[in-house]
């Protein structure tokens, strides 16, 4: 039997993120990652580091999530120093467009909430009107119905599959045990200590961390957790690779370091199924095309749905077990936008018991009533 003092169940960001902050603090840790070939919420991600919108009615998650993304230059600079892969991370503030003014004036509704929501009363994002929007994207020009935008100068994006090989790689670096093609199928808890067996072998530690996406549901509840979480299918579209036409991203389309515009994401309740329809691949390119409408001359070249992990109310969850202490879960849509918090405060409450401020906010108990 293997035996480590922490051992990270599922080797996607969130879980290579908590690893690598565990094991940059000197700790002993296993990485056990199922695999396989369907694209996961990590690999089919749309790459997006985003602050404007999120924390609607819960304005520590909006806090967190600045805090993240404000921490995600040094990030990415420590994790290319400790991989030697660079991210593609790139800050240069990001739009939500509004098609017409009556989804700018609910767009503005929003952001004003936000704004009130807040501890102090500032929501660094801002409403701009169409020539605004125009001036700041000089290479693309906007199409018709194009009214405005939301704007924040702290939205960003990068390459998912570039961070994801960047964290395996410096968690190779630093010796961690990682065991990919490992499916767990049970944990138990006695004297203190866990018990995990995967369809390979068997493993002990004296912490686990559930962070397996959508197997969490089913493991959350051998060690005393209830842990509602769902699917949610999004499919993408890539373009054929273009000269440099878009600096800033939008929540709806981005062009890529390597010069290829992605078109996501659809919002689609359709349980395990990662297929993609002609019908949702035609709605996406579509409102491409309303927003850029010279993009109609690149081709498409590929196409794939992944499902997202979602909470009922689309906000994180981070909770220790209180029937077998030492069990945890962590569990968030946002695992891109948070990494840096899920390396850093995140792991120092798993090692050392330092509770993050306003943690309570994110416990599984908010959806009781």
């Amino acid at each position: 039997m293997e035996s480590s003092d922490i051992l990270v169940i599922g080797g996607g960001i969130i879980g290579a993120s908590v690893a690598y902050g565990v094991a940059k603090q000197g700790v002993d840790v296993t990485l056990l990652d199922q695999g396989g070939s369907t694209p996961s919420a990590s690999r089919g991600n749309f790459g997006l580091t985003w602050v404007q919108g999120k924390g609607l009615g819960m304005p520590r998650y909006a806090e967190w999530t600045l805090d993240s993304v404000q921490a995600w230059p040094e990030f990415s600079e420590d994790l290319r120093e400790n991989s030697g892969i660079s991210v593609d991370f790139k800050q240069p503030g990001g739009f939500e467009a509004c098609l017409g003014e009556e989804e700018w004036c609910r767009r503005k509704a929003i952001v004003d909430q936000m704004r009130q929501e807040s501890v102090n009363g500032n929501y660094d994002c801002e409403m701009l009107d169409r020539h605004t929007m125009q001036e700041m994207i000089p290479k693309l020009r906007l199409g018709k119905t194009v009214y405005g935008a939301s704007y924040s100068p702290h939205d960003g994006h990068l390459n998912p599959l570039a961070l994801l090989s960047a964290l395996m790689a410096a968690l190779k670096n630093f010796g961690i045990k990682h065991y990919p093609e490992n499916q767990v199928e049970s944990v138990s808890f006695r004297n203190d200590s866990f018990e995990i067996r995967t369809t390979k072998q068997r493993f002990s530690a004296k912490k686990i961390v559930l962070a397996c996406g959508l197997g969490i549901k089913a493991l959350a509840r051998q060690v005393g957790m209830e842990i509602p979480i769902r699917p949610q299918r999004g499919q993408i579209l890539v373009t054929e690779r273009t000269l440099p036409l878009l600096e800033q991203p939008f929540v709806t389309i981005r062009q890529t370091h390597e010069g290829s515009f992605m078109i996501g994401a659809s919002h689609e309740e359709v349980n395990m199924d990662t297929g993609t329809t002609l019908e949702v691949m035609r709605d996406l390119a579509s409102r491409a095309l309303q927003l850029f409408p010279e993009l109609y001359k690149l081709q498409l070249v590929r196409c794939w749905g992944a499902l997202r992990i979602l909470t009922p109310d689309n906000r994180p969850v981070y909770v220790e077990s209180e029937s077998c202490p030492g069990a945890f879960v962590v569990t968030s849509h946002s695992g891109i936008t948070l990494a840096p918090l899920h390396a850093g405060r995140l792991s120092k409450w798993i090692v050392d018991g330092i509770t993050p401020e306003g943690f309570e906010n994110f416990h599984p108990g908010r959806f009781d009533a």
